[in-house]
């Protein structure tokens, strides 16, 4: 047992390294301060104008669509779910869910139940369209319009998955304003931790994007990268943070993460370090925004900022989407601006709800298209 412990050690570390050597190169030119702040100062605008599809074909009657969830249980793909339940109400659409619990196997068989049901459309809730590349062309044949929400790493239509198109941020901007705003928050100084999951490949684009931002900082070091899986993230956090305030003493500035669930795990062990909060590291989030992480953000303690996603809108985008491909009509192209939570906007932020809901008008925007 404790050879098998070793080897499966010493493999991770080689993953860190090769991960390592493989982003030492910056992508980006060598930074300019003032466009990296400016950046990062218009991602942490609040917008109340829409900036989506002014027109668009009326609402087409009477459809029938299946939600294929990779797990109800998570709180993003819920909140897409509510977004397009709230949107279709008085459309005389109807909306079936099955959940695939978290299981491939389980999501595979959701799948065909769905298309069994012989619906007007399907959606792919979280789940990857690659691994059921033949089962889309299943469906397609039978007529049936297939739209991803996180079903490919890309945002937009992807005609080779069987995908009208792809609802998503954008993973590489997501993790290029996480990473400089910690440039920014340190003045150009930031040491930084990244934390990802490389058996996801969305997660590896974030990660490779943030690095690449600190290492186009020429006075910014990256310090280490750690490649935790996150359905492992509460057995390793407590030991990884412990090692790594062990082996940089009071050097690492930020922490970058791809998920906010890192923070949930990382901030028991911070907290019991015995260091003081100043001195410890400041968390940034490329991707979610949970109610954990908003609590923390408002507190000023553990996490700077997060990227949340709109996720009712896009359960609202997901429905225009369907509407213009029942029209045969292109996809709208529209993708959702990346935007920072920060303390000085988290007042925006509903905590009873737990969701960045943007006051943008987007429903009345939606509303008049298919009026």
């Amino acid at each position: 047992m404790k050879t098998f412990n070793l080897s499966k050690q010493l493999h991770k570390k080689l993953i860190t390294l090769v991960y390592m050597l493989a982003i030492s190169g910056p992508l980006y030119a060598a930074d300019n301060f003032a466009d990296v702040n400016q950046r990062v100062q218009e991602a942490i605008k609040v917008s109340s104008s829409w900036q989506g599809p002014t027109i668009g074909p009326s609402i087409a009657p009477r459809k029938h669509i299946v939600f294929v969830a990779s797990d109800l249980r998570n709180d993003g793909v819920n909140s897409v779910v509510k977004g397009m339940t709230e949107s279709i109400e008085g459309l005389g659409w109807s909306l079936h869910l099955l959940d695939g619990k978290g299981s491939k196997l389980r999501q595979s068989a959701a799948l065909n139940r769905a298309i069994i049901l012989k619906p007007d459309g399907i959606v792919l809730g979280g789940i990857d369209a690659k691994f059921h590349e033949q089962t889309l062309k299943t469906a397609q044949a039978f007529g049936i319009k297939i739209i991803g929400w996180h079903a490919a790493n890309e945002a937009g239509p992807h005609p080779s998955l069987g995908l009208f198109t792809n609802i998503t941020t954008d993973a590489e901007q997501v993790g290029d304003i996480a990473a400089s705003l910690a440039v920014v928050d340190s003045k150009e100084k930031a040491q930084v931790v990244i934390f990802t999951d490389s058996n996801y490949s969305i997660a590896t684009l974030k990660a490779n994007s943030m690095a690449s931002r600190i290492n186009a900082c020429q006075t910014c070091r990256l310090l280490s990268v750690e490649d935790i899986p996150l359905d492992n993230i509460a057995n390793e956090m407590p030991t990884v943070i412990a090692r790594l305030l062990k082996q940089f003493p009071n050097q690492i500035t930020h922490f970058l993460v791809i998920n906010d669930l890192y923070i949930d795990f990382a901030t028991p062990s911070l907290t019991t370090s015995g260091m003081d909060q100043a001195t410890l590291p400041k968390s940034i989030s490329a991707g979610d925004g949970s109610r954990e992480a908003y609590r923390r953000i408002r507190s000023g303690k553990h996490q700077l900022a997060t990227v949340p996603e709109p996720l009712f809108l896009q359960g609202w985008q997901i429905i225009d989407e369907f509407n213009r491909a029942f029209h045969d009509r292109p996809d709208s192209g529209f993708l959702t601006p990346v935007h920072l939570i920060v303390r000085s906007n988290i007042q925006n932020i509903d905590l009873n709800i737990g969701v960045y809901d943007p006051d943008n008008q987007y429903r009345d925007a939606y509303r008049r298209i298919w009026k």
